[in-house]
């Protein structure tokens, strides 16, 4: 079970901006049930009802807070419909989020998952609308939360929540792969979904070669200087990922790179 954090700590991941009311909105609501509640903007600018994305994001982030942070998670572009909201937690965190598969990278990796159904009217708001869930449900299960209330005060256990769909790699031969741009940094770093364990040990960096959208590159590089400046480079991110970049330059501007995009790594052993 996580632990009580004192002060609380709640992680705010949304895809509503900042140029409207909706993100204060639902830290106003959170404070009024938990005053004291130290409020993080994660992120607000999650492509619009893209929860890929927002799985994406909080999946890498979410083990930088301390142990006990709620995570408040609202992209929702189900919100009214018959889909559930949730509270969920893992040995170390609690996260709260419409059931639409974007806390399902994180429940895979954890230990200890539990998911319960929101249903006690005692842990929202009351009549709550049809299109802002985020003020109405999940910030205040958030809130209560970080309060203290008990797991199983806020409705019964899900069993199966949504999953997403996973992206396929493809290995074309023994000496080749396929993979795909899953996220899109503000940088214009293109991060893929392959990992180093994708790959063969023992190979030298140098002898890799991808090619993307009828450019090629040669090598995975330690870092962005690296390379020349506005040379096209891939290394490793922070993130664990391999990831396609330009020094002092975005590659998803210059290149029209889209998320989803596929490209071919290749590599040689002599």
């Amino acid at each position: 079970m996580p632990p009580q954090l004192d002060p609380p700590v709640i992680a705010l991941l949304s895809d509503m901006g900042l140029s409207d009311w909706y993100v204060g909105t639902m830290k106003g609501v959170a404070l009024s049930i938990c005053p004291a509640a130290h409020l993080v903007d994660l992120c607000h600018d999650i492509r619009k009802q893209n929860v890929q994305e927002a799985a994406f994001v909080l999946r890498n982030c979410y083990r930088y807070f301390p142990r006990g942070a709620v995570f408040l998670c609202v992209v929702d572009p189900s919100v009214g419909s018959e889909r559930h909201g949730l509270v969920a937690r893992s040995e170390d965190y609690y996260f709260v989020a419409p059931d639409n598969g974007l806390l399902a990278p994180v429940s895979l990796e954890a230990t200890g998952w539990e998911a319960r159904v929101i249903e006690n009217p005692e842990v929202r708001l009351s009549k709550p609308s049809q299109t802002f869930h985020g003020r109405d449900i999940f910030a205040p299960a958030a809130a209560h939360l970080a309060r203290g209330a008990a797991f199983e005060h806020f409705g019964p256990p899900l069993d199966r929540p949504v999953q997403l769909r996973s992206i396929e790699r493809i290995r074309l031969s023994g000496n080749s792969l396929t993979g795909q741009v899953t996220y899109i940094d503000s940088y214009g770093n293109l991060i893929t979904n392959l990992t180093r364990d994708m790959l063969p040990e023992g190979v030298d960096p140098r002898r890799f070669r991808l090619k993307l959208k009828e450019r090629t590159m040669q090598g995975i590089s330690p870092h962005y200087a690296a390379v020349p400046v506005n040379h096209p480079l891939m290394y490793w991110g922070s993130s664990g990922l391999l990831e396609i970049g330009i020094n002092y330059g975005s590659a998803a501007h210059k290149w029209s790179v889209q998320i989803g995009e596929c490209f071919e790594l290749e590599w040689t052993t002599v």
